[in-house]
């Protein structure tokens, strides 16, 4: 599975986002993930936002199955929630 990864500029980032991305890597071996650009289409994107105003510019970002924004460590449980429900 194509998964691109859309980081905000990190201004004011709360957690470390990168944790996010080596999480997903170690429990599903079957993504292949790469930092998400405007002239690709991925099966899913995922807008890593290091605080609530999820300001990350996305809208010209494609995915078949559309986009998880996550804005804190605890919103990992989207993304696996999300994989979970494809791999049924």
């Amino acid at each position: 599975m194509k998964v691109g990864i859309k980081y905000c500029g990190g201004c004011n980032p709360k957690y470390d986002r990168t944790n996010i991305v080596t999480k997903l890597t170690k429990q599903y071996d079957n993504l292949i993930i790469n930092l998400a650009k405007e002239d690709e289409i991925y099966d899913f994107i995922i807008v890593l936002c290091g605080c609530t105003s999820c300001c990350a510019k996305d809208e010209n970002l494609k995915s078949k199955y559309g986009k998880i924004f996550v804005s804190s460590e605890n919103d990992y449980y989207k993304i696996s929630k999300f994989l979970d429900g494809i791999d049924k």
